[in-house]
């Protein structure tokens, strides 16, 4: 079970249930304004209501990414087998907690179990994130990088074959497009696996891990765009 002291949106949803609304209360002239009453508390289905509400979100975002992944082909079958592992747990959970919700007996027993929850999992803030990186990782890996890698030899072999069109402007678009696939190779060496590694647990013990995994995956991003806007500038200067 991953543990975490994140809060996600049921926890939110647990503390704002039942808030008091106060109504500003019309005075008049002749009949003094009645003193403000607080109104009453939430029930106990109104609050069942709103944290099941909330735990059904989470579970609809699961299983699409679910869906998404058992789908992705540019997954190796190591990292799908941990992503759907990391989204499933989480998916038993907050099924678990939706029972637990509904069997209840008291507003303050509801509110309880979502801040279990909450302490628990961490659907939006990691179990999503992560295996989308880890997914986009190994697309770039399986895909991006060997279609960038052959088109680099295309373009140069066509500059080679065209001299007059040898520009620098195309030769320096030509090397930096060489740079940016090395650049991406070694951003995305490890880089699914630290992903997919990161729990609750973790990154409770250390706040940065969550951002520094996304940093690389956005580095990672960065040069295969660049490396896509090489290509496309020498491709367009021998046409």
């Amino acid at each position: 079970m991953r543990t975490s002291s994140l809060l996600t949106p049921l926890a939110v949803a647990a503390l704002t249930v039942g808030a008091v609304v106060a109504a500003p209360l019309a005075a008049s002239a002749a009949t003094p304004a009645p003193s403000a009453s607080a109104h009453a508390p939430a029930s106990l289905s109104d609050v069942q209501a709103r944290a099941t509400a909330a735990a059904g979100k989470q579970i609809d975002a699961l299983t699409a990414q679910i869906t998404r992944l058992t789908a992705n082909t540019g997954l190796t079958d190591d990292d799908r087998t941990k992503a759907l592992a990391i989204l499933n747990d989480d998916l038993d959970g907050i099924h678990a907690l939706q029972s637990d919700i509904a069997a209840a007996t008291t507003v303050k027993k509801v509110r309880t179990e979502v801040r279990t929850a909450a302490t628990t999992y961490a659907v939006r803030k990691l179990a999503l994130p992560e295996t989308r990186w880890a997914a986009r990782v190994d697309d770039v890996t399986a895909r991006a990088l060997p279609r960038l890698q052959a088109e680099q030899q295309k373009l140069s072999a066509a500059l080679a074959a065209h001299p007059d069109k040898s520009t620098s402007a195309l030769t320096d678009a030509l090397s930096d497009l060489s740079t940016q696939i090395s650049t991406a190779q070694t951003d995305a060496n490890g880089l699914s696996a630290s992903a997919l590694a990161l729990s609750p647990a973790t990154v409770a013990g250390d706040a940065g891990s969550l951002s520094h995994v996304r940093d690389q995956v956005k580095a990672l991003d960065t040069a295969v765009h660049t490396a896509n806007q090489d290509a496309k500038t020498v491709r367009t200067g021998v046409k």
